[in-house]
């Protein structure tokens, strides 16, 4: 009962303000999780949040002559809010939901609906009432914050939005406590009465209802930029690496150069094939021509220092550019020819033949490659592999 008709009208001027707020984004949420399917659980939480701010709303709106369809409807939508979140929850996270488990939380539910009912009507007793909602909706609650927790440490690119739907949701439940303790202390009466508790239930819906869609809207643009980001790193390393050696393939190389080119600095391109490998694949197999093609990209990672690059550029054909200091080059190249030229067939079991040239920042990399290709085709022709002595003359 309202004995001041100026805060009768303040009250219903908010009451209205909210529940118009309220219902539109419930509306713009709903059709928008209809019309543009997203992640599992999308339309689940655009309806569990509908539910639980109309309950919100409709609980507001407890007078003596409303009082069984503000506490059966209001805890009701609650209820059945707060169930549907967690499910939308629980598949956006990827994880199973039990159809056992979700039929008893249903049958749970329901359950608690008759007891409202009789807990109105025949025996009208609130604070009974208030436990079994805030029983059920409490339970659901630490579910829901046991999950996030979880996917917070799985996934620290969400983190920011996981926590921000954990905040809307702890807030929206701590503006409620006022009210809630009002309603078990005093008369129902005073449910529709312009008081702070009242204001922060009005409050409360606002902030569920606007803050939770952006929230959940943020954690799923959050996710897909996180997998469209995932899937940008996969096909960069398509594009740039050589999926048998792992090493960069030529568009892997070329795009390095020219970030090298940027140094100003002068550097060694050694070019690099292996000597008579279509006979070996020939003789014994593909497999072992592609454990060959492993082992010499092994050997070359062994001798490239931070900085340098190796590339498979095609076939059994590897490009090594040493950017270090002279010195520093110098020890590199004579210990690549000193491993391949260690016995009859290398350590490798196989030979190598090499051409080398100096690059300096800014040619273009086709020409020092060509270069050095020409000095290994004139190595071969003159048979001179890298376990000749004479290829091992200092860079």
């Amino acid at each position: 009962m309202i004995s001041n008709p100026s805060e009768w009208t303040t009250m219903s001027v908010l009451s209205a303000f909210t529940w118009g707020v309220s219902i539109l984004v419930s509306l713009f949420i709903v059709t928008l999780s209809w019309l543009r399917p997203s992640y599992p659980g999308w339309r689940g939480w655009a309806v569990g949040q509908t539910a639980l701010v109309l309950g919100v709303l409709v609980g507001s709106l407890r007078t003596p002559e409303t009082l069984l369809a503000s506490v059966v409807i209001g805890n009701t939508l609650v209820m059945v809010g707060s169930t549907l979140c967690l499910g939308a929850f629980q598949r956006f996270s990827g994880q199973v939901v039990n159809s056992w488990v979700s039929r008893l939380a249903w049958g749970i539910c329901a359950s608690i609906v008759v007891a409202l009912i009789l807990l109105t009507t025949v025996w009208d007793n609130i604070a009974l009432r208030f436990v079994l909602v805030s029983g059920y909706t409490s339970t659901l609650l630490l579910m829901l914050i046991n999950l996030i927790a979880g996917q917070m440490r799985r996934h620290p690119a969400l983190r920011l939005a996981y926590g921000l739907n954990l905040g809307v949701l702890l807030g929206g439940v701590l503006l409620t406590l006022p009210r809630s303790h009002m309603m078990v202390s005093a008369s129902a009466h005073l449910g529709f009465t312009l008081n702070g508790p009242n204001v922060l239930l009005h409050s409360a819906a606002l902030l569920l209802s606007v803050g939770g869609s952006f929230a959940f809207w943020l954690l799923h643009d959050d996710r897909r930029r996180q997998e469209m980001q995932h899937l940008y790193d996969e096909l960069l390393v398509q594009t740039t690496l050589d999926p048998l050696t792992t090493l960069l393939n030529r568009r892997g190389l070329s795009q390095a150069y020219e970030v090298w080119q940027g140094q100003a600095a002068d550097a060694a391109l050694l070019l690099l094939d292996i000597n008579e490998f279509k006979g070996i694949n020939d003789q014994h197999g593909h497999a072992e021509g592609d454990r060959c093609l492993v082992r010499l990209a092994g050997t070359l990672r062994t001798i490239a220092q931070p900085g340098d690059l190796v590339s498979r550029v095609g076939g059994d054909e590897f490009v090594l550019l040493l950017i270090g200091a002279e010195e520093q080059v110098v020890a590199q190249i004579k210990g690549l020819e000193g491993l391949l030229a260690k016995g009859q067939q290398g350590v490798l079991g196989f030979t190598v033949s090499l051409g080398k040239t100096r690059v300096r920042a800014g040619e273009d990399l086709a020409q020092a490659m060509n270069r050095a290709d020409q000095g290994m085709y004139s190595a071969k022709a003159r048979g001179m592999h890298v376990q000749h002595p004479r290829m091992r003359s200092a860079f």
